[in-house]
């Protein structure tokens, strides 16, 4: 009996709470897709003189349109897209002046998007650390002097590029050759002096020579190349001394690699020796020494390597 009258209080209780349920009704309103989507973009620093921008790399985005909830937005630049504000800066920092194809989805209600694009260019320069300049140039407007420090063995040498089409590795040692002291004194680039100074300004005291490649000084500086010859392809040019620009550039940090930085010449400078190149990787700075690293272009893909020291 007590079994009966349990069950039928469990019965009664289920049925009571089932009546006292409601349905609940929800509603997204008038389901409106995203209209007059739009996207300003104000480089700063931009002017006549520098259309792209101060070299900051800021971008300062305003986006608007009619039904928007929220905007995604891919920069272009390999980062993941993101929700952001509809006024929004951004900073761009692959070096140099790229472009960027923005594209914007703006979110209505039901996640109804419409999606709009446009390319922005920029200029970015590469922020070097003031540790750099001031070994480098000595943070001074009239410069810091460097020579080859002919002294030292392998103040010159060679070893694998990147990209071979051999398959050999590409190395940040000079695996395959380095210069005993004082071994290259027929070169001519003994008496070479390069100033650098805080104002990114470079100049080549050549002792009235020059050192490479008879081709690629041909390209670059005199197609006449006067001089002589010292071994097959390596060539003493005639060549007076000459003043150009220089920048910093450089490669961020990742898993694989340190932060690499260069210096990189307006259009003539390089470092002892000329193979082709005007941009050289700094591998080791200090205020008494230099040692660089550039690559050669062409089929054989060498890096070439230079020691130099302070004056």
């Amino acid at each position: 009996m007590k079994s009966y009258k349990l069950f039928t209080t469990i019965i009664l209780s289920v049925i009571l709470l089932f009546s006292g349920c409601t349905e609940e009704k929800y509603s997204l309103g008038d389901l409106k897709s995203p209209t007059d989507i739009a996207i300003n973009a104000v480089v700063k620093g931009q002017s006549t003189e520098n259309p792209n921008g101060d070299g900051s790399g800021v971008v300062n985005f305003t986006f608007t349109g009619n039904n928007v909830i929220s905007y995604n937005v891919d920069f272009g630049d390999g980062s993941a897209p993101s929700i952001v504000p509809n006024v929004f800066s951004k900073t761009f920092s692959k070096v140099g002046t790229k472009t960027y194809h923005v594209t914007v989805t703006a979110i209505g209600t039901g996640g109804i998007t419409s999606t709009v694009s446009e390319d922005v260019t920029v200029y970015y320069a590469y922020q070097v650390t003031p540790d750099i300049v001031t070994k480098l140039t000595g943070d001074s407007p009239e410069g810091k002097k460097w020579v080859v420090d002919k002294d030292a063995y392998g103040h010159m040498g060679n070893g694998p590029g990147p990209d071979r089409p051999d398959g050999i590795a590409e190395t940040f040692t000079p695996i395959w050759w380095q210069a005993e002291p004082n071994s290259k004194t027929s070169s001519g680039m003994y008496n070479d002096v390069y100033v650098f100074t805080n104002t990114k300004k470079f100049t080549h005291i050549t002792g009235g020579d020059l050192y490479g490649y008879k081709d690629m000084f041909a390209r670059d500086f005199d197609p006449a190349t006067p001089g002589s010859v010292i071994w097959e392809r390596e060539w003493k040019l005639t060549y007076p001394d000459y003043t150009e620009g220089f920048d910093y550039n450089g490669d961020p940090a990742t898993d694989t690699q340190p932060e690499r930085v260069y210096i990189v010449f307006d259009r003539l400078g390089f470092l002892g020796f000329f193979g082709g190149s005007h941009k050289y990787m700094i591998l080791e700075l200090t205020d008494t020494n230099m040692y660089v690293r550039c690559t050669i272009p062409g089929t054989n893909n060498a890096a070439w390597y230079i020691k130099l020291k302070a004056l």
